[in-house]
């Protein structure tokens, strides 16, 4: 028997409660699931838990709800990991934020850093953070997660570096010049701020003003990784070493 479908709901729910999915959604159940009256899948939004709904009535752009029962199941790491990612082209970044979604990270911070290839004004730094929003929800739907990912709006590495007491726990940044590879370093059981560059990595600059901030420089091995590989693969590591793998 195959899994029931895990749908987010933007909405608070509680068990007992009709409510509305309307938009997107919405059509994603009726017309991509091809749900109908009386089907059940599983509802969360986010604050932890999921219910088990029924669907009550459909019309063109919504659907009706019915939570039937709750429960309080939880899949997240007790490593709680913020990803600083250099913001990368297109569907890398894309797939940098669902795949972090995936192995578990609490928090995703894009950076615009020196050799960032995508520049962004304000509007469109919004509209990209939406877009990764929206990529982490749906992680979440696939992976069993029933907390989302904060995705926050692009800003600039050097600012975030100004403010290192913002940034918890130890700090990492991937850097291909360091002395100690991530898989063989001293690791705290502890949260993590993991720093890792865009396309072209970091620059030396960069680099330096993370470790006055308190970073520890790590490399990924003696091979050149594209910088979503880097992610995922450092992101892995630090699950498996003090995580949940």
């Amino acid at each position: 028997m195959s899994s029931p479908h895990r749908i987010f709901s933007s909405v608070s729910v509680k068990a007992g409660d009709e409510l509305s999915l309307e938009g997107d959604r919405a059509r994603y159940v009726s017309r991509a699931l091809r749900l109908r009256p009386g089907d059940r899948f599983i509802l969360f939004d986010g604050s932890g838990g999921e219910y088990r709904v029924a669907i009550t009535r459909i019309t063109k752009n919504r659907v009706d709800v019915l939570p039937e029962s709750f429960e309080q199941r939880s899949v997240e790491s007790a490593l709680a990991i913020r990803l600083l990612q250099g913001v990368a082209k297109g569907e890398r970044m894309d797939t940098v934020v669902q795949k972090a979604t995936e192995l578990g990270v609490a928090r995703i911070s894009p950076v615009l850093t020196e050799y960032s290839v995508t520049r962004l004004d304000e509007d469109k730094a919004l509209r990209r953070a939406s877009h990764w929003q929206r990529i982490a929800i749906s992680a979440c739907e696939q992976s069993g997660r029933n907390t989302v990912p904060q995705v926050d709006t692009p800003r600039a590495l050097a600012g975030v570096l100004q403010r290192p007491n913002r940034l918890p726990g130890q700090r990492l940044v991937l850097s291909p010049d360091a002395a100690t590879q991530i898989g063989s370093a001293a690791l705290a059981d502890t949260p993590v701020t993991l720093l890792v560059g865009p396309e072209g990595g970091l620059s030396p600059v960069e680099i330096e003003s993370s470790i006055n901030a308190g970073f520890v420089a790590l490399s990924m091995g003696p091979r050149i990784l594209r910088t979503e590989t880097a992610a995922i693969a450092a992101l892995a590591i630090l699950q498996a070493r003090i995580g949940d793998l």
